[in-house]
């Protein structure tokens, strides 16, 4: 079942695990090693260097002028933070911060610079996670402009369940990282209140459940169905 719904929710979030090979940066970074909850850098920062991921995940988010945040992107090993502000002379125009233990190559902007002129194969590897990240971005404006807030916590468990999903007995997916209200809330732009009262009527209904601290899905089925049913809504408390 999950390799037929992939290619629907591929655009996800939760970049992590990726292909490339950035052995360049790694030779002309430093390493970090960084704590959870650790700000690498903040929303109008100067953008002064670029980093690598090596290991752990990291949140991008943004911040509005009232303090409200809102999460954009989980990255993860081989995925690079930073690096379209650097190139563009820009300042930050998200925060960024450590969601688990991680480790970063810290690579100055202009050294960075060089390595693409003189590496075209980074090039390459850069565009390609750009364009990434953009189908990301486009995918979140669309389910935030036309989906209520309960589809885009369903279609969200989906797309942790591809990138985290451990296969059960009885087609259950376990998913294998564990997550806030808060954090959910964030993510899909609505309240924590309604994180919590879909994840309760998922559980209701038998298509979530909770073993120790980790979600199971155990219906993949039914909760796809759910993202495109227009109809279903939750009560009218709920729907945020």
């Amino acid at each position: 079942m999950l390799e037929s719904i992939r290619e629907v929710y591929q655009a996800t979030p939760w970049l992590e695990n990726l292909p490339d090979q950035w052995e360049l940066l790694k030779e002309a970074g430093t390493p970090i090693d960084c704590k959870k909850d650790t700000i690498i850098f903040e929303q109008d920062d100067e953008a002064e260097h670029v980093y690598l991921i090596a290991s752990g995940r990291v949140c991008l988010y943004a911040t509005t002028p009232a303090g409200e945040e809102k999460a954009l992107a989980f990255i993860g090993k081989n995925g690079l933070i930073g690096e379209y502000d650097s190139l563009g002379n820009l300042s930050h125009a998200t925060s960024a911060i450590t969601v688990s233990k991680t480790v970063l190559y810290k690579i100055s902007t202009g050294r960075f610079r060089e390595l693409l002129k003189q590496n075209f194969h980074l090039v390459e590897q850069l565009l390609h996670f750009e364009s990434r990240k953009y189908r990301m971005l486009c995918a979140q404006s669309l389910q935030l402009s036309y989906r209520k807030a309960p589809h885009r916590i369903c279609a969200t468990l989906i797309q942790l369940a591809l990138n985290y999903g451990t296969p059960l007995e009885q087609d259950s997916i376990q998913i294998a990282t564990t997550f806030t209200h808060q954090e959910m809330a964030n993510l899909v732009g609505t309240t924590r209140v309604t994180v919590i009262n879909t994840l309760k009527w998922l559980e209701r209904h038998h298509i979530l459940e909770k073993q120790n601290k980790y979600y199971v899905i155990t219906d993949l089925r039914r909760l796809e169905s759910l993202v495109q049913d227009e109809t279903w809504k939750l009560t009218k408390h709920a729907e945020g």
